[in-house]
């Protein structure tokens, strides 16, 4: 027989009520979190790191527009397409990276509401993991915002052999917490991970729309829902 949860919880200002929601449902479930750009608000990072390796190796940074339009591929592909000077060897390039990378990592933050919504999403039975698909340093700013601790793993590229759209990332989160993939959902801005999700057969695909990630490409990877900000995710999630 199914017990079931009367939830009263404060939801962003106001009061929210989810009637009949099962305590074997709830407790059963897991949800995935790609960081980079979901949880933290990379842009302001990734422009000012970009801008200042373009600056000490061109002598002049990069456009904003030009730095949106350079992020696909890896990182060695989004360098190989900004940076004009021929004169610097791949390993200077990318120890110029790494210093930028590091010098502005204070303008990593968390989008509006991740501090709200992930204490409700333990209140009431989830799991929760993250994914990073790449430098694992992200994590650092997950610990300054104070929220590492909600996560029951992080899963980084060291923890797989295959990146993404390959499941490797999600299969090793939902082993770690004892989840079936059908019990599972992932959220993302990045198309990629909407593909790993759907690889692993995980049960939703959930994109939000804050990212840096154009939404004709997210539309192309078809998610199963699209949400414009973190509290719409609530919406989606039952």
């Amino acid at each position: 027989m199914k017990s079931t949860l009367f939830i009263d919880f404060l939801k962003f200002g106001y009061i929210i009520k989810c009637n009949t929601i099962t305590v074997v449902s709830i407790l059963m479930r897991a949800i995935l979190f790609d960081i980079s750009g979901t949880i933290l608000d990379t842009k302001e990072h990734v422009y000012r790191q970009f801008e200042e390796l373009t600056r000490r190796v061109d002598g002049a940074p990069a456009s904003r527009p030009e730095i949106a339009a350079a992020m696909q591929g890896t990182l060695d592909d989004v360098i190989r397409t900004l940076v004009k000077n021929p004169a610097h060897s791949h390993e200077e390039l990318l120890d110029h990276h790494d210093k930028a990378y590091v010098e502005t990592m204070e303008h990593l933050k968390l989008y509006p509401g991740v501090d709200e919504l992930l204490p409700i999403l333990r209140r009431v039975g989830f799991r929760v993991a993250g994914v990073v698909s790449g430098d694992d340093r992200i994590i650092e700013a997950l610990e300054s915002t104070g929220v590492r601790h909600y996560f029951d793993i992080v899963v980084t590229p060291k923890h797989v052999r295959n990146a993404r759209p390959h499941p490797d990332s999600v299969h090793y989160a939902l082993k770690h917490i004892g989840i079936d993939p059908e019990a599972a959902i992932i959220v993302t801005d990045s198309p990629e991970d909407v593909l790993a999700g759907r690889k692993a057969g995980v049960g939703k695909t959930i994109a939000v729309l804050h990212g840096l990630e154009a939404a004709e490409v997210l539309k192309n990877a078809d998610p199963d829902y699209f949400v414009d900000d973190i509290p719409s995710i609530l919406d989606v999630v039952e």
